[in-house]
């Protein structure tokens, strides 16, 4: 907006000089000085019109401004959100399927082993079986045996009380055909103490039989857990997971001889994780890692562990076979040619 503004000032002057005047008696010059002051008005008009239109459109710009930035703003904001709601649903959606796919595994892992299970269960039921079957057919052969047994027994046993007296037996059983003597009351007492006698001893003798076959079964059982538990335990140390890209460290032994004819012949013994190797490319690998001289004390050592072994083997063997045999081993134990890995 313009505005006006009004104000005065005091403006003082200061003069002096010198006047000449016509000779009039004397003539001459005359110095004169003084100052003078003056109220001068001032009136100042200042249009801001053009500053103004300038500030007016520059707000305007300025908004636009503010406009753009908070709109950049937004969309920024946007952006982030939209950009970190991606990030959190592929983490969420790489989390489950990791979890899923660790999952399935488990599960693929668990129904191997499920199966597995299952088939030696199924074969251990099998075998149960097969166990009770025979079980039952010894049971029934071993009760056929011995009731022939006891009854064989029974038989000689009273053939020979009736031999020792025979003429009393033959009268009493006379008399109980004639039934003079003794009535049908004695006869039925007599049968059934003897049944009585007879059903108490076949039934201990069934029982003791019965109690016999279920400890043997017992005993057979836990031979048989105990043996499948270590055969178990044994496979379970001996036996490598599969890995890849892993070593496998296996003995082996390389056996190379020489004919008459001068011709080499190399044989190779291992563990099956070596089997089917060629002996030649082990015997070119193995040549260059080998020196031909062993050290003394490895010798000395050598000798003393195999000349303590002879002597252990032969140890209460006196027969000539056995000495001829020690002899011999001692004389092809030769340490001249063995090869040692070198440094």
């Amino acid at each position: 907006m313009s505005y006006t503004r009004r104000f005065s000032r005091n403006i003082t002057v200061h003069y002096s000089g010198n006047v000449s005047y016509p000779p009039s008696q004397h003539g001459g010059t005359k110095y004169y000085s003084g100052s003078t002051t003056e109220t001068i008005n001032f009136e100042v008009t200042v249009d801001t019109d053009p500053f103004d239109e300038e500030v007016h459109e520059m707000k305007g710009h300025v908004d636009l401004l503010t406009g753009s930035v908070a709109a950049t703003e937004a969309a920024h904001v946007k952006v982030i959100d939209e950009t970190s709601r991606q990030i959190g649903d592929t983490i969420i959606s790489g989390f489950f399927k990791t979890v899923k796919s660790d999952i399935s595994q488990q599960v693929a892992e668990l129904k191997n082993k499920s199966e597995a299970l299952l088939l030696q269960l199924n074969k251990l039921a099998k075998r149960c079986n097969e166990k009770k079957q025979q079980m039952g057919v010894d049971y029934q052969r071993l009760a056929e045996r011995y009731t022939k047994i006891f009854t064989d027994l029974n038989n000689e046993l009273e053939n020979r009380i009736y031999a020792i007296d025979e003429p009393v037996f033959t009268s009493i059983r006379g008399i109980e055909r004639t039934g003079s003597i003794t009535g049908p009351g004695d006869q039925i007492a007599t049968v059934s103490v003897t049944a009585g006698e007879q059903s108490r001893l076949h039934s201990k003798i069934a029982t003791n039989l019965t109690k016999k076959q279920a400890i043997n079964a017992i005993e057979k059982g836990q031979k048989f857990l105990t043996v499948q538990y270590t055969t178990d335990h044994i496979l379970g140390k001996c036996l490598l997971p599969q890995r890849s890209g892993e070593m496998l460290v296996s003995p082996y032994c390389l056996i190379e001889t020489t004919d008459d004819n001068g011709i080499r012949h190399r044989n190779v013994f291992s563990s099956p994780l070596l089997e089917g190797i060629n002996p030649e490319s082990l015997a070119e690998k193995i040549d260059p890692m080998m020196n031909t001289s062993i050290s003394d004390s490895d010798l000395k050592i050598i000798s003393d562990y195999f000349n303590a072994k002879v002597a252990d083997e032969m140890a209460g063997a006196s027969d000539i076979h056995s000495r001829r045999v020690a002899e011999m081993t001692s004389k092809l134990f030769d340490l001249s040619q063995t090869a040692t890995p070198g440094e």
